[in-house]
């Protein structure tokens, strides 16, 4: 009985205790409200800035007005406010927390950072990195960088903003492609594009064809030049007004923790996610017109050589024609040119609590092409959530749909695009001409199409539905530990239809009707393409971080991700269309289309451990190890290493103490070495040879492929060694960073010509080697800086030169669009253009026979860049028998280097944007203006026309290759955006209007419309070809931006 007094008793007392202990920590963690507002050095709002308290997990980030408020638990004492943004130097402030007060007010201005040590990026892991801890250069685009430029494109939008890479536009279609290489070519047989991922989805940016699909399409009657093809790549179904920010990533050594599919650098996209706070509406409209930039001279002279027009379109190139016949001439550009117009309109809302934040946006833009009948037009939505569960679990998800349509024409490699309808005749027809029964009337000879016939009466459109998903789950399980896992969907339908018409007039056979003589019963061409694609992803990655003493932090990362890929794509078609049908199911001849199924997956783990010591010398490893379905068993999985260091010498005591250290603000060295891999060198089965079926003598068939492939090939390996610096001087005005790299890729895959006997006629496998080296360096510079004027300078200089090794044959030559002679060959630059020359003596001077034309170049061949060079005695010239027409290297698309120089000046609340980009020592393909001339409607011809060149001037030259070759070197107005900022209005809190322009100015000596352009497309070799592209256009932009 006392026993159990004595229990109750105790218990009781107990409770007492319990009770006591509660309402003691009760009183040890207060309530606390610290607030605040973050802004720049001229007073403006941050938004987006992270305020911490360290050593805790409480943060939070300021407004679209700078304000943050945290409501936390904390004990009274001192702690340590942290603040950190993109692009500013981070600050700390002390907070003193006491029983007596429960508000506190912490105002906190952040100055600009030119080095962005304390910049966080994100490598691959599920925990970002500060900068000053990076091995390797990492570049970042803030949002307003990118929305600078009057496009609507992301990519286009990137173009001379980040170090190392060379991006350029394919085509000026109002979608066109664009063309990212980071650091060079990583292959010659697959995709050189980088790796793409936003918000931790990795996406798909190919171009596939669903309109100009069939190889009809090429230049040859069969198509048989077909390499390469321009056309829309995915990104375009990004809305740059969603983006926060854009980090590229050019190194093996940053790319090594994504595996096989970043051995051409990844491009990370972030976009813009919610903050606590009242909701902030951001709404942008803008007007643009799009304008050929450059009209090109047609020949105005009043005969032509030969009878009528109607006999032939290329008796200049008959020389025993002398006779003339008076003509009109017309000029064919204002016909299929015009000045398009567009609009970009975008409305977004954020906001949120502490733990719950939400980015909602819708968009649509329109873009008519500068070819008529040609648009382009997006709906985008997008939705970002993120929510702390509890203390130790939060989780994110965004959502992201689009919807784009097009009205396309044909374009590139192809005699019957609008380029290229008014390149292949002579200017002397009228081309609006129609006869008695109201048709368009022919253009010369059997092959050449009307003009107005491609610009009113085809039908090409192109209809993509895409949906990017992603979410994620971050856990904090115990002290130090955080586990997170992600999951990333990428779905898209691509569906594309074309239709031609039934046509009065003879046409080629590539124009689906032709032969000597019309046949009505195979007039009239139709096809529907569709593409469908999906992707997913999922990455599970752990990070441990442990403080070992004051001095040395250690932080451990392992992960494994699993990706899965399919692909479906199809293609009706057919010729032959009765009266009022466009669809191919209703063709009278149907031609074999495609039914192609791909699936691929990639599995890899990694283990990363960085150690720091007092946050001045870093030290970084990691593995990986990638397993890929696309390669056999023995090769599937592969190794790949990275190890990188920096030293901040600017941050220790030495260097603290010294007088540099007055001006001279950071010194920083860097050196890193990485590994990555290549899963885009053969497609998902290009390890089996497969058989087509086929018939032969009225019975099945199989038929082996021309090209069979070692089933024991493996990925190419990329191996890279980065050397660079990172200095600021001048309290920080002034910043410099200089990167050298040495990319060297192994097991390139290749095909070698083999004996016919084999039953093949191509081996690919493993061989050779491809190497890359250059120099980046980024100057960053604000010569005036006061509270009213502000100027901002920034200079990139890019650098690569590459060249094959050991390829295992002579030389490898590709066909290609325009019959531009690319080559690949040992110690020389990947795509270089090889062929026929013009002979010269020894001053360089060009020889010309006794009429005054220039002659091609003979003798001995002694190998593929190699030979002896003849001469007859009598004349001094090529001997005309007996010698061989010789070969060389006659060009190369690889730019000596590229530069950017980007100027903002800021006056009060005036702005003025200016950048310039250059592209110096490169040459193009000019196809186009050799055609020009060939059938008499270019200048040159013009002046044979005229008496003033010999006749057969054109001739002699037609089927000299180097008389192609034009120079690419261009300085370009890339963008001018001239602002000013309103400011708050009655129901706004912020108002912005500007006028700017894009690609305004071309400083060139380039014959065509712009040497920017490529008819090959994303290929990897096929580079630096004008051939039936469309030109890229000039733009003018008037914009306003609104916040609510």
């Amino acid at each position: 009985m006392r026993m159990l007094q004595f229990m109750r008793m105790v218990r009781g007392r107990s409770f007492l205790l319990f009770l006591f202990m509660t309402c003691l920590a009760a009183t040890a963690f207060a309530q606390v409200k610290v607030a605040g507002r973050v802004t720049d050095d001229g007073g403006s709002p941050l938004p987006g800035i992270t305020v911490t308290i360290r050593n805790t997990k409480l943060g939070t980030q300021t407004d679209a007005d700078g304000h943050y408020t945290l409501n936390v638990n904390l004990q009274p004492g001192n702690y340590t406010l942290a603040y950190s943004g993109i692009g500013f130097i981070s600050r700390e402030s002390v907070l003193a927390v006491s029983t007596s007060v429960s508000t506190y007010t912490q105002d906190m201005r952040l100055a600009t950072s030119v080095s962005k040590l304390d910049e966080i990026v994100v490598t691959g892991t599920s925990e970002g990195t500060t900068r000053r801890q990076l091995g390797n250069y990492i570049s970042t685009v803030k949002a307003d960088e990118l929305n600078k430029g009057a496009t609507g494109n992301v990519l286009a939008a990137l173009q001379g903003k980040t170090a190392g890479a060379q991006i350029s536009q394919n085509s000026g279609d109002p979608a066109g492609g664009i063309s990212v290489k980071l650091r060079g070519i990583s292959t010659i047989s697959g995709s050189t594009e980088p790796l793409y991922i936003i918000d931790g989805v990795i996406i798909d940016n190919s171009t596939t064809r669903v309109t100009n699909a069939d190889p009809s399409y090429g230049s040859g009657a069969n198509g048989d030049n077909f390499v390469g093809s321009v056309g829309q790549s995915r990104m375009s179904d990004i809305n740059p007004a969603d983006i926060e920010r854009i980090e590229v990533l050019n190194g093996a050594a940053a790319a090594a923790i994504y595996g096989s599919r970043a051995n051409a650098g990844v491009v990370q996209i972030f976009t813009k996610r919610g903050s606590a706070g009242a909701p902030v509406v951001n709404f942008s409209t803008s007007f643009s017109m799009n304008q050929l930039r450059k009209k090109l001279d047609v020949n105005q002279a009043p005969t032509k050589f030969g009878g009528s027009p109607d006999d032939s379109t290329q008796n200049i190139l008959t020389p025993k024609v002398t006779s003339i016949t008076p003509v009109k001439r017309y000029d064919y550009q204002d016909d299929i040119f015009r000045t398009g117009v567009g609009t970009d309109n975008n409305i977004s809302v954020a906001g949120g609590k502490d733990k719950t934040k939400y980015y909602a946006s819708a968009s649509y833009l329109y873009n008519q092409g500068i070819i008529r009948n040609t648009d382009f037009s997006r709906y985008s939505f997008r939705l970002n959530l993120d929510q702390e569960l509890n203390k130790w679990i939060s989780f994110t998800a965004s959502l992201n749909y689009v919807y784009s349509s097009s009205n396309e024409k044909p374009d590139g490699n192809t005699f019957f695009s609008p380029m290229n309808s008014v390149t292949i005749i002579g200017n002397y027809y009228d081309i609006n001409q129609r006869n008695a029964f109201g048709q368009l009337m022919k253009v010369g000879e059997r092959g050449r199409v009307n003009p107005i016939s491609v610009i009113q009466d085809f039908k090409q459109q192109q209809h993509v539905g895409r949906v990017i998903a992603g979410a994620g789950i971050k856990l904090r399980p115990i002290k130090n530990l955080t586990v997170d896992y992600r999951l990333g969907i990428d779905n898209y339908n691509q569906d594309g239809t074309t239709f031609m018409p039934a046509y009065a007039y003879s046409v080629s056979q590539g124009f689906y009707g032709g032969g000597p003589t019309l046949d009505p019963a195979q007039n009239g061409y139709a096809s529907a393409g569709n593409n469908t694609s999906f992707m997913i992803n999922h990455d599970l990655n752990a990070t441990y971080n442990w403080d070992i003493n004051d001095k040395f932090t250690s932080v451990t990362q392992v992960g494994y991700s699993l990706q899965y890929q399919r692909m479906h794509y199809t293609l009706e078609e057919g010729r032959g269309l009765p009266p009022f049908v466009q669809t191919a199911d209703k063709a009278t001849t149907i031609i074999p289309g495609a039914d192609q199924r791909t699936q691929l997956s990639i599995s890899g783990e990694f283990i990363q451990q960085n150690f720091k010591y007092r946050n001045q010398l870093f030290l970084t490893g990691a593995l990986r190890v990638d397993g890929s379905s696309v390669f056999g068993a023995n090769e599937r999985n592969q190794l790949y290493t990275k190890l990188s260091g920096s030293y901040v010498i600017s941050g220790t005591d030495f260097w603290e103490k010294s007088s540099v250290a007055k001006w001279w603000n950071l010194l920083k060295l860097r050196a890193a070495y990485g590994e990555s891999g290549n899963l885009t060198g053969i497609p998902a089965y290009g390890r089996y040879n497969t058989y087509n079926a086929t018939a032969f003598i009225g019975a099945s068939a199989f038929q082996s492929p021309g090209t069979y492939t070692d089933p024991h090939v493996k990925p190419e390996k990329q191996k890279e060694l980065e050397i660079g610096t990172d200095m600021a001087f001048l309290d920080n005005r002034i910043g410099l960073s200089v990167n050298y790299y040495h990319k060297r890729v192994e097991d390139l895959l290749i095909s070698r010509a083999i004996a016919p006997t084999n039953g093949y006629s191509f081996y690919l496998n493993n061989i050779g080697t491809l190497q890359n080296t250059g120099v980046e360096v980024v100057l960053n510079l604000t010569p005036v800086k006061t509270a009213n004027f502000n100027w901002d300078l920034t200079a990139i200089y890019n650098q690569n030169h590459n060249k094959a090794v050991n390829i295992g044959q002579s030389l490898i030559l590709y066909n290609t669009v325009g019959g531009a002679p690319v080559g690949i060959a040992n110690g020389e630059p990947i795509g270089f253009f090889y062929g026929t020359f013009f002979a010269r003596d020894a001053n360089g001077n060009i020889l010309k026979n006794p009429a005054g034309i220039p002659v091609t170049e003979a003798g001995i061949q002694t190998g593929p860049l190699t030979y002896t060079t003849q001469r007859d005695p009598a004349t001094g010239l090529p001997p005309a028998k007996g010698a061989t027409t010789l070969n060389k290297k006659i060009g190369d698309p690889n730019p000596k280097y590229t530069a950017t120089l980007t100027n903002d000046f800021r006056y009060k609340k005036l702005g003025l944007h200016i950048q310039i980009d250059a592209v110096q020592g490169v040459d193009v393909f000019n196809a186009d203006w050799r055609t020009r001339q060939g059938v008499d409607n270019g200048k040159i011809a013009e002046q044979e026309d005229r008496g003033l060149l010999p006749r057969g001037f054109i001739a002699g030259n037609y089927n000299i290759q180097e008389w192609r070759i034009d120079n690419g070197s261009f300085v370009k107005l890339r963008e001018v955006a001239f602002s000013y900022n309103v400011g708050k209005l009655k129901g706004l809190s912020d108002l912005t209007i500007s006028l700017g322009g894009r690609n305004l100015i071309s400083w060139d000596n380039y014959k065509g419309y712009d040497p920017e352009i490529n008819a090959a497309g994303q290929s990897s070799v096929l580079r630096g070809i004008d051939f039936g592209a469309v030109p890229i256009p000039r733009t003018y932009n008037l914009a306003l931006r609104a916040k609510f």
